[in-house]
């Protein structure tokens, strides 16, 4: 064994020095490699299928009553991993790239607001031949699920808006800036990065330096596309899912966090006064981003919900917004890099 020490010192010297060398020279390996990690602890794998005029790549798990995990805005599939992570493994779990964003397809010329993704997701849905699906949509993905719900709703059989855009709250300072004609959702350099996640997370997500510049140079690269989509949902899309909320008869949880800073908690408000069957869980200790800030909650939050309807034990429908905050617990700790803001993986299918 004595002689075995020089051999094992020296390979973790060697196994330093490449882990550093990739740091410095070619982090964006290194963020491959954690991202497949995370992949790999949530038991998903990549998934490839040609719907129309695009490929969407998605991530999927196991088997029985099929889980749709839709994200929002910059995001991609893997904002869901850590969630994910902790759902019980008896949903089959299908976790997509909206089109336009991550490893899908992005055309110049499509358009990619909400109705049009609303329909692509449905199309999706069928393409998978997907029945009786609780679907899941966060931020602009929230408000994409909404209005696919409120046209499309044969394949589902509950829904959930977590953090959604699309309806009217109380005016914040990102709100303003936004209807002002900027966007902080683009960034140019680590001050730019670190604004806006202070601004997305109140758990905020460890990321060396290094890893971060990967994630703002995609990020620039998409700077025009994110404003093209930007125009369209403070434009004539900006209230499209509170427009659709009457005709959606699906059993909905509203899941919000109480300290997000992107869209106030007062939409809850708007969402419970408008869906005939709106159930409401507000968490504390967290922002914009539940399912990465609070995994644990959002998990069994979203679990108890489905599990609930589909044992035909489901609560009363919400009538006042008198509720609990569920306090931040154990998983408010923070959580190993997910890209919120640029896609998760190199696209390698921009047209």
């Amino acid at each position: 064994m004595d002689k075995a020490w020089p051999w094992i010192g020296t390979a973790l010297m060697v196994a330093v020095t490449v882990l550093v060398g990739l740091y410095g020279f070619a982090p964006e390996l290194l963020l491959r490699a954690e991202y497949a990690r995370q992949a790999f602890v949530a038991g998903v794998e990549r998934r490839e299928a040609v719907i129309d005029d695009h490929t969407w790549v998605f991530l999927e798990r196991g088997a029985g009553p099929p889980l749709v995990l839709v994200h929002g805005f910059t995001g991609s599939k893997e904002n869901w991993l850590p969630m994910v992570a902790e759902l019980p493994r008896r949903h089959r779990v299908i976790v997509p790239d909206l089109p336009g964003w991550g490893e899908s397809t992005r055309l110049a010329e499509a358009d990619y607001g909400i109705a049009a993704q609303a329909e692509r997701l449905a199309a999706f849905l069928a393409a998978l031949e997907l029945r009786e699906a609780d679907l899941v949509g966060h931020s602009m993905g929230g408000a994409i699920v909404g209005v696919m719900a409120s046209r499309d709703p044969e394949r589902l059989a509950t829904l959930t808006l977590m953090n959604t855009a699309g309806v009217s709250f109380e005016p914040n300072d990102f709100a303003r800036r936004i209807l002002a004609g900027e966007l902080p959702f683009n960034v140019e350099d680590r001050a730019g990065w670190q604004r806006l996640v202070d601004d997305l997370f109140v758990v905020k997500p460890f990321l060396p330096a290094r890893l971060a510049d990967v994630l703002i140079a995609r990020n620039r690269e998409s700077h025009e596309f994110h404003r093209r989509v930007m125009d369209r949902l403070r434009g004539d899309e900006q209230r499209l899912l509170e427009q659709a909320l009457p005709a959606i008869a699906l059993p909905t949880l509203v899941l919000w966090c109480d300290g997000d800073r992107v869209l106030d908690v007062s939409a809850v408000d708007t969402l419970v006064r408008g869906l005939p069957r709106a159930e409401l869980e507000v968490l504390g200790g967290c922002g914009h981003m539940p399912m990465m800030e609070r995994p644990a909650a959002t998990a069994n939050a979203l679990e108890a919900f489905v599990g609930a309807h589909r044992a035909g034990a489901a609560p009363q429908p919400v009538t006042t917004l008198s509720v609990e905050v569920l306090g931040a617990g154990d998983d408010a700790e923070g959580r190993v890099p997910a890209d919120p803001v640029g896609g998760a993986t190199p696209d390698e299918r921009r047209d």
